[in-house]
């Protein structure tokens, strides 16, 4: 299963990424245990070209390809692990009446795991950028370590996957991209529901979760302002009734709907502020 917000993040933004494009299935089960695969994508149609936009990212997820994520670096074990249940999800599809595209193994992890590079023979892989590692054939296998990953526009959307300074830098250079820049609208939106995923007691909050949201908050901020200062007021209140359902669910009533769809840009935006703070659905709609 998923082990951490960050890694629900790559999750989500992944699945953002090639929707439309690929079928997903998130935590695809390996009947054998109760193992369960991340993500596992298969290209609509055979051949189709990945966006230039997701640059690294479309590369990797141009076939049929199932994704580990790892914002905390894994063990050895815990690589080995990836790939038992890899071949075992492999054998499972290969027993399909319609045989599916089987797919490759892409593990995600933040840091270098090198043990688990060492004692599974991992080896740099050919014709990719630095950080790209592939297992022996059989294994079918691949390892990103996004640390290793050069900083130019092509990896952005692989290294906002990292952990501790690679994020924070990764996150600097989506703020600087152009309002416009379509790495900003396929992340930012991702980057604002891993947010409301931090808790908002201090006291609870990783240090992780702190650097994250110091790093955050400023393309937050501004990502907000600019949408109201481009007149985009219903995409906000689109944006508002989402993070409300995430947030409380059932309790986002159609009369709430009407209330947000009523009130004037700056009640929408002080409303939004709130989002991050408010324990209730009463305290954060208070006037």
């Amino acid at each position: 299963m998923i082990r951490t917000p960050f890694d629900r993040f790559g999750k989500q933004m992944v699945r953002d990424a090639v929707e439309g494009r690929c079928s997903v299935e998130s935590d695809a089960e390996v009947p054998a245990s109760t193992r369960r695969v991340d993500l596992w994508l298969v290209p609509l149609e055979a051949g189709t070209s990945s966006p230039d936009h997701l640059g690294l990212l479309g590369r990797i997820t141009g076939g049929s390809v199932t994704l580990e994520f790892f914002h905390n670096t894994p063990s050895g074990e815990d690589l080995h692990v990836c790939l038992i249940k890899h071949g075992e999800f492999r054998h499972f599809l290969s027993r399909r009446k319609t045989l599916p595209p089987i797919p490759i193994q892409w593990v995600i992890s933040s840091g270098r795991p090198d043990a688990g590079i060492v004692g599974l023979a991992f080896r740099p892989m050919l014709g990719w950028p630095p950080g790209i590692y592939e297992s022996p054939p059989l294994h079918c296998t691949r390892l990103v370590v996004v640390n290793e990953l050069p900083v130019v526009r092509d990896t952005l959307l692989v290294r906002l996957l990292g952990a501790g300074s690679v994020l924070k830098q990764a996150v600097a250079e989506l703020r600087a991209l152009p309002a416009e820049a379509p790495e900003r609208t396929l992340a930012l939106p991702v980057l604002l529901r891993l947010r409301l995923a931090v808790p908002t007691n201090p006291a609870q909050q990783t240090g992780d979760d702190q650097e994250f949201l110091m790093s955050t908050r400023e393309i937050v901020d501004n990502w907000r302002r600019e949408a109201i200062q481009e007149g985009l007021e219903q995409g906000e209140r689109k944006l508002l009734l989402r993070m409300l359902r995430r947030r409380f669910g059932a309790e986002v009533s159609g009369e709430i709907e009407r209330r947000v769809a009523a009130a004037p840009a700056e009640q929408i935006e002080l409303w939004a502020e709130r989002v991050l703070s408010a324990s209730t659905l009463a305290e954060l709609l208070a006037d």
